[in-house]
């Protein structure tokens, strides 16, 4: 959860952050998406000892797919950035 935890640590730091609706909606899936991801996570290693096991990893996966398109796989503040960038 890279970039909720940089996000809120922004957003504790600056007040809010200066974006635009679409940036806006850009962060609120990203922060989303994270959290998915930790759900899935979590009940995989719920599921450790059974065959659920790995269905896990497939849903993983494709959820994972989904955060790399809209962060670009760049760092929180990288991502930041552009994000603002966009917003003007």
């Amino acid at each position: 959860m890279k970039y909720t935890k940089y996000f809120g640590l922004m957003t504790k730091e600056q007040g809010r952050l200066n974006l635009s609706t679409m940036q806006f909606q850009r962060l609120m899936n990203i922060v989303h998406l994270e959290g998915v991801l930790f759900g899935l996570h979590k009940a995989k290693e719920a599921n450790k000892d059974k065959q659920e096991y790995h269905k896990y990893d497939i849903l993983i996966f494709k959820e994972e797919l989904k955060l790399a398109e809209l962060t670009g796989d760049l760092t929180p503040d990288l991502l930041l950035k552009e994000m603002a960038q966009c917003s003007d």
